[in-house]
């Protein structure tokens, strides 16, 4: 773009503006004005109006956006990294992920997407007695091990020490199997768990404000008692010595409705065990990496 330098100096002589010519390409736009002030403002709006939508057609290729497509992952992704972290190359993981964060993939999107739902699928698996309680267990450990590749957790003091983990049934509720689970898996993934059936919201509060936990996880069969639960959720993350606890939920309610989730006041649903080892870490991950 070519403003006439000579028309503007002969302006000021003058002592008022002259009509104001400029360039795109072939193209020439004239903004005849008499007034310094009024000139700018009609200059702007050429330019916002004519110069630019011009720019952007021609440039069209230039500034058009990646496949939407290429920065989600999905079933295909999902079955590709369970096959891998069941095999014998652990760090083909490494690898594989480092070429979705390459594709454009967000380390959220790889928790949502691809790390969780991989966890999802083993538990599946397991569930389906395609796989041992062992190669779940050896898979579940090699995802972890990615959340703390890509949170960065080697810069965390003492971050093996943090990963405490109360799991409890929402009060009212009368079935445990579910949390009996859970507490397997979390243990297995090098969690300490603080897990006791029956507990009262009072004696929910009372743990969180005597011990630190990471994590607080919440097992929910009925939409029954789904106000006791956020009644529950609400008290936890007041009188918790841990300001920043991460809050996790699972069970046939949340299955049914994921919408409950938000609605209870959570960060993250867990539908299985495998799910849930994962979940808990990502939270734990995201509020102490934030502190760090």
């Amino acid at each position: 773009m070519d403003v006439s330098e000579e028309a503007n100096e002969q302006a000021v002589d003058r002592g008022h503006a002259a009509d104001a010519e400029f360039r795109v390409d072939h193209a020439t736009f004239t903004v005849p004005v008499e007034d310094i002030d009024e000139r700018t403002t009609k200059l702007v709006d050429v330019v916002a109006k004519s110069v630019i939508p011009e720019l952007l057609a021609k440039f069209d290729a230039t500034f058009a956006g990646a496949d939407p497509m290429l920065l989600h992952a999905g079933e295909e992704e999902i079955i590709r990294l369970a096959a891998i972290i069941l095999g014998p190359d652990d760090g083909e993981t490494i690898s594989y992920l480092e070429s979705l964060r390459e594709r454009g993939l967000s380390l959220d999107l790889l928790h949502q997407e691809l790390l969780e739902p991989t966890a999802r699928h083993l538990g599946d698996l397991w569930n389906q007695d395609h796989l041992d309680f062992l190669d779940v267990t050896i898979g579940v450990a090699r995802l972890q091990r990615m959340v703390h590749y890509f949170a960065r957790l080697d810069q965390i003091p003492f971050y093996d020490e943090l990963r405490r983990v109360l799991v409890v049934q929402t009060p009212g509720e009368l079935h445990s199997f579910g949390i009996t689970v859970i507490r397997r898996f979390l243990t297995a993934g090098g969690w300490n768990v603080h897990a006791l059936p029956h507990m009262t919201v009072e004696q929910i509060e009372e743990a969180v404000s005597k011990e630190w936990f990471g994590v607080a996880g919440f097992s929910l069969a009925s939409a029954v008692n789904l106000d006791q639960l956020t009644d529950a959720i609400a008290q936890v993350r007041k009188s918790s010595r841990n300001a920043n606890i991460g809050i996790m939920v699972g069970g046939p309610a949340f299955t049914a409705d994921p919408s409950l989730v938000q609605r209870v006041g959570a960060d993250g649903m867990a539908v299985n065990g495998p799910s849930a080892v994962i979940l808990a870490k990502k939270l734990l991950a995201s509020h102490l990496s934030s502190a760090v």
